[in-house]
């Protein structure tokens, strides 16, 4: 999951320097095309099976998962970047309270510490120029929503091969994205005859394919609110690359709220390593052997 979080935080600092000469629509679709030919490839060369009918729960993964990423990029390039990633990854407790809804798994007492730690560090961290952009705020938001019911999806999905998964929401995606962008009839874009944008494009889309595989391993192998959690780490990421990108500076406000995230991160990072030590045959033990 922390390398799921430098992949995001990577493409999405990637995206907000495109965005200056490239509508958001078209980002999305260029970050979902190239997690397709990406997946196809590594599924090619592991001659993975390629699934396109799938299961229910395959597809509503690859549906909202496509929502969530064009709200993703409307927010990333509307917002501060990391702002607007703060917003994004406010997920944990959607996903702490629909997993105790839907699946029954009640979080345990120091997922929810970690949780009200973490999320007080979001508020904190986001505290500046919220009420300017309230359409980018309620985009973010509903990101966040669709997020945690992915992530709830991830779990069921957890004895299917991550490839297939990442291959069956890239090609959805595509689609989806595709049509967003036709139907918006948006402007040429400027960057396809930049190479210095070219090469931004190609590493955006790397760097999504990445975090994606990842992102996916890790809550297949994981608890879904504990694995969240850690998941808010790349909104420590961006804030790095917010300071040296962009020259943004931090009130002590703000980088109290980095300590606030950053402490439930690894804290849950040592505690599930000394589960996974302590019980061989745990999922997580047993998955990291076992991942391809």
């Amino acid at each position: 999951m922390l390398s799921s979080a430098v992949s995001f935080a990577t493409m999405g600092a990637l995206s907000k320097i495109l965005a200056e000469s490239s509508d958001w629509r078209f980002l999305t679709l260029v970050r979902a095309g190239l997690m397709l030919v990406f997946a196809l490839a590594l599924g090619a060369a592991m001659r993975t099976p390629f699934v396109l009918r799938g299961t229910p729960i395959l597809w509503m993964r690859s549906l909202v998962g496509s929502l969530s990423m064009l709200c993703t990029y409307y927010t990333l390039t509307h917002l501060h970047f990391s702002e607007a990633t703060t917003l994004i990854k406010s997920y944990p407790l959607w996903v702490a309270v629909l997993s105790w809804a839907a699946l029954k798994e009640r979080p345990s007492a120091r997922v929810w510490i970690a949780i009200v730690v973490g999320v007080v560090g979001v508020v904190l961290i986001a505290q500046p120029h919220f009420a300017e952009a309230r359409l980018a705020i309620a985009t973010g938001i509903l990101s966040s929503v669709c997020t945690a019911v992915v992530m709830l999806g991830l779990k069921r999905l957890a004895n299917t091969d991550t490839r297939i998964i990442v291959t069956h929401f890239a090609l959805v995606a595509t689609v989806v994205c595709g049509a967003v962008f036709a139907f918006a009839g948006s402007d040429p874009v400027r960057a396809l005859g930049d190479p210095k944008s070219l090469t931004m494009l190609l590493g955006m889309g790397v760097m999504g394919t990445v975090g994606q595989i990842a992102l996916t391993r890790a809550f297949a192998l994981g608890e879904p609110s504990m694995v969240s959690v850690v998941g808010l780490s790349e909104m420590l990421f961006s804030a790095v690359y917010d300071r040296i990108l962009w020259n943004r500076t931090f009130g002590w406000m703000t980088l109290a709220g980095m300590a606030l995230v950053a402490a439930p991160t690894a804290w849950l990072l040592a505690t599930s390593r000394r589960s996974s030590a302590e019980s061989p045959g745990s999922p997580g033990s047993a998955g990291v052997a076992t991942s391809p």
